[in-house]
């Protein structure tokens, strides 16, 4: 009887003024994960490409480090935000950090375009996800 009272009383002594019970019995849930930040920027030497003239176009894309990314690049022409074209029939580009079109082979803008709203989209999937982004023009 004296062995268990003093049994109990050792057990009791050892769990007063201690945490550790209580953090031992909570799991630990790691942090929800939070998907990589993509950067797109799209540039151009102008918002007002002339008729019939090559209109070179660069599309970058980058994480939130700013390091270079594996993409790819669709394109389209899209007149008050619905798509009204697609640059090189809708063709998918795979590219790493920057893609430009090849010399010769830049977008031309037709004539019926010019005095338009018009506005370049660039749709770039990178790490899982989509971007989109739009750079408005006015053909001249």
């Amino acid at each position: 009887m004296r062995r268990s009272a003093a049994l109990a009383l050792v057990l009791l002594a050892a769990g007063c003024g201690s945490d550790a019970a209580k953090h031992a019995l909570k799991p630990k849930v790691p942090a929800p994960i939070q998907p990589a930040r993509i950067r797109v920027r799209i540039s151009a030497p102008t918002h007002h490409p002339r008729v019939n003239a090559p209109w070179p176009v660069t599309i970058r894309a980058t994480n939130g480090y700013g390091q270079a990314v594996r993409a790819t690049l669709t394109m389209r022409i899209l007149f008050n935000g619905t798509s009204v074209g697609k640059v090189d029939n809708g063709r998918v580009y795979h590219f790493l950090g920057t893609w430009r079109e090849k010399p010769g082979h830049q977008i031309t803008w037709p004539k019926a375009s010019r005095g338009q709203p018009l506005q370049f989209e660039a749709i770039v999937t990178a790490q899982h996800r989509t971007v989109e982004r739009t750079w408005a023009i006015t053909v001249r």
